[in-house]
């Protein structure tokens, strides 16, 4: 790959450019944009060349890949603009096969107006799992992708070397590639992404008064935190997802709904407690039924020699590839009396630094941690 344009520099694109750059990958970046986030690229390194959004006709000339990595509305209208870049159209200005692919969190409407631009670009979609609360190329991680599905949404009989390159590249940030059908990939994440932000922001916001009066919503335990922690997420990207994979989502809606009130009919069914006297018949088979189809459920999610992170207070550290690199970060912090409650050290490749993830109890100590690293001289960043 030669050249790689990345429209939208923001979390993901800089994390892109990051372990292209870390890797030493002969490649030339376009940084493509804003002009406050142009000049954060810049300054941070992680780009060749650099180009505001309104110069589709030069930043769309001569790449091997564009990758669009805006909200989705604007991978939309940046689509429309590269279907009427005029040098596309001229004789004798062709080029080779310029492969166009976008990082949306919905496919099938990406798809269908991807699929419609004129040679000589060519059109896959795809989405990778990955990403943070953290929106901007500060925040840059050359090792998101590790470990993370990466779906690719090829048109109908593609073949695949005509997306190899975006494969390649997958390949290279550590993702594993999922080849999916676009109406597959809305309705599979309607379930696991789409529905659980709606059913969040509903319990989140639908706070009883009877709490809210004496500010007993400051009792809620972790469950109830880790239920609504995606409650804080910004209407800008939801927006955008909302319109753009409506009727998978309030499908996925309905079908919680039903589970709801078939799990209040259980509970009703409950011969409950009166007078301190149990019932001799507690009539709990169907909740039971519920709870045991529910661990089921949970223990689905993962496969073999996978876990779910526990919910502290998250650094990510940026180790470089050498003997005792772990030892360096771990000695200081003990000295300091700080207690590590998880650790995850992500793959290692060689010239990519690798990412150290250390989650500790309070912000506080995660703070403080942060704070001897960086005395330290080590890239620390708070997720």
């Amino acid at each position: 790959m030669k050249r790689i344009a990345l429209v939208g520099f923001g979390l993901l694109a800089g994390s892109i450019a990051s372990a292209l750059k870390q890797a030493k990958r002969p490649t030339i970046i376009r940084a493509v944009s804003s002009p406050a986030t142009l000049s954060r690229a810049r300054k941070l390194e992680l780009a060749d060349e650099f180009f505001e959004y309104g110069d589709v006709e030069q930043w769309s000339r001569d790449c091997d890949l564009i990758l669009l990595c805006s909200p989705i509305l604007h991978i939309l209208k940046t689509i429309d603009a590269l279907a009427h870049v005029k040098w596309a159209a001229q004789p004798g200005t062709e080029q080779s096969v310029c492969l166009v692919s976008d990082i949306g969190s919905t496919k099938v409407e990406i798809c269908k107006a991807g699929v419609k631009l004129p040679a000589p670009f060519r059109f896959v979609g795809s989405h990778p799992m990955a990403g943070s609360e953290k929106r901007t190329c500060e925040y840059n991680d050359p090792a998101i992708f590790e470990n993370a599905y990466w779906f690719v949404c090829p048109p109908e009989g593609t073949e695949e070397s005509t997306y190899s390159i975006l494969l390649d590249l997958v390949k290279f940030l550590g993702a594993t590639p999922v080849v999916f059908p676009p109406e597959h990939h809305d309705r599979t994440m309607a379930w696991v992404s789409h529905m659980p932000q709606m059913l969040s922001s509903t319990l989140a916001g639908n706070l009883p008064e009877r709490l809210l009066k004496y500010n007993y919503q400051h009792y809620a335990g972790r469950a109830f935190r880790d239920m609504t922690r995606i409650a804080a997420s910004g209407w800008g990207m939801w927006h955008d997802i909302a319109v753009t994979n409506r009727n998978e989502t309030v499908r996925a809606l309905g079908e919680v709904r039903d589970g709801l009130e078939k799990t209040i009919e259980a509970m009703n069914a409950l011969d409950v407690v009166v007078d301190g006297k149990p019932a001799a018949e507690d009539h709990a088979d169907g909740l039971e039924k519920i709870f045991k189809a529910g661990n089921e459920g949970r223990a689905s999610l993962f496969a073999p020699g996978r876990n779910a992170g526990a919910a502290f207070s998250e650094i990510t550290v940026q180790l470089k590839d050498k003997p005792g690199a772990l030892l360096s970060v771990m000695q200081p912090l003990a000295e300091e009396g700080l207690n590590i409650r998880d650790i995850e050290l992500m793959k290692v490749r060689e010239n990519v630094a690798g990412t150290l993830l250390l989650a500790f109890k309070t912000p506080d100590e995660a703070a403080r941690a942060v704070k001897i690293l960086r005395y330290l001289g080590y890239e620390v960043k708070e997720r």
